[in-house]
């Protein structure tokens, strides 16, 4: 379920620190500053987030027309980046402007950018950047197993979407109050009812623990209870947290 695998960054152009260094202490970003260096990682790799520096730095010698020709590189770049049959066409890419490097006129975002950002990045604003989008990878995550899960029936998993967030927390604090109480049956059924629907949900990272913590109700191993719900409790506020996003986010995708 979310996340898998590592959050892979492409990192281009003004971003205000020093890349070969940068390189080596983050294995989970790519930083290059040249044209053909970017078409390169962009075919190889499939990358989770990508930093665009506009205008992308091209090795193209100063002339009357090198405004001209640094736009025509760019609009070639994103339409590589979002071919339907490549490997980014779905990668969040963010731009970053800086005005100082093209005073002349007004940079706005294009609409195949999903955000823009004025440069240049420090490294420390780099890192909350790829921690909001970390975040919001593991929303889409979400939003994508429910929509394979209902075929793409999009209202069918908004309103999943909706009964879980209501549902899943009030399950887990009446889990939580039979335990104490010692009502082992009656949280068996309720972590049933809760497994059932995180089940048919394809919401893998909850249902482990509430597989494991159903299995000790059912065989009287209420020593072990307690961890597993702890689990439970945790993966099921790791899901919730992304509500928000979730519910303001979904007909965009």
């Amino acid at each position: 379920m979310p996340l898998k695998k590592p959050f892979i960054v492409l990192m281009t152009g003004d971003i205000d620190i020093n890349h070969s260094s940068f390189n080596q202490r983050r294995q989970d970003i790519i930083a290059t500053t040249q044209y053909d260096d970017i078409l390169m990682h962009i075919k190889a790799t499939q990358f989770d987030l990508i930093l665009l520096d506009l205008p992308v730095n091209c090795s193209v010698a100063t002339t009357p027309d090198r405004l001209r020709h640094i736009r025509h590189w760019q609009s070639e770049l994103i339409a590589r980046i979002k071919d339907p049959l490549g490997m980014n066409s779905k990668t969040p890419v963010i731009a970053i402007v800086n005005p100082t490097k093209d005073s002349q006129s007004e940079q706005q975002c294009p609409a195949e950018f999903d955000d823009i950002l004025t440069g240049p990045i420090t490294e420390q604003r780099l890192n909350e950047l790829i921690d909001l989008w970390k975040t919001k990878a593991l929303a889409l995550d979400y939003i994508q197993v429910l929509l394979s899960k209902t075929k793409n029936n999009r209202r069918l998993t908004l309103t999943l979407f909706e009964k879980l967030f209501e549902e899943l927390p009030l399950q887990v604090i009446d889990i939580k109050d039979a335990l104490k109480d010692k009502q082992y049956d009656l949280a068996q059924k309720i972590t049933h009812k809760l497994n059932g629907s995180v089940s048919f949900c394809g919401l893998m990272d909850i249902q482990q623990p509430a597989n494991a913590l159903e299995s000790c109700l059912l065989n009287n191993n209420y020593a072990s209870t307690h961890r597993h719900f702890l689990m439970l409790q945790q993966r099921t506020l790791n899901f919730t947290c992304h509500q928000k996003f979730i519910l303001e986010n979904f007909g965009k995708y």
